[in-house]
């Protein structure tokens, strides 16, 4: 759920899956980090699942940007909310 491959669930609903709903997030994190897409864990896809990252999502909604983007595919994609600090200092 955190890198996006799986919708956010609810109260209600815990973090009950199905095994269709399974398959279908790890053949697309195995898409995304470009190693055969066998819908099973394998020891590849756990050497990518442990990888470090950025904490934000690897599939970014779309919602939260403007509806223009849904029809118009772009070269980069703009993650979350903008920074509130802009005086960056680095070392």
């Amino acid at each position: 759920m955190k890198f996006g491959y799986l919708p956010q669930s609810g109260l209600e609903t815990g973090n009950l899956r199905t095994d269709d709903q399974l398959r279908d997030a790890i053949r697309s994190l195995q898409k995304f980090g470009g190693i055969p897409e066998t819908g099973q864990v394998d020891e590849r896809t756990q050497q990518l699942m442990v990888r470090r990252r950025c904490g934000l999502p690897d599939k970014p909604d779309l919602r939260l940007h403007d509806p223009s983007l849904l029809r118009r595919f772009k070269r980069y994609t703009l993650h979350g909310s903008p920074w509130k600090h802009l005086n960056l200092t680095w070392r």
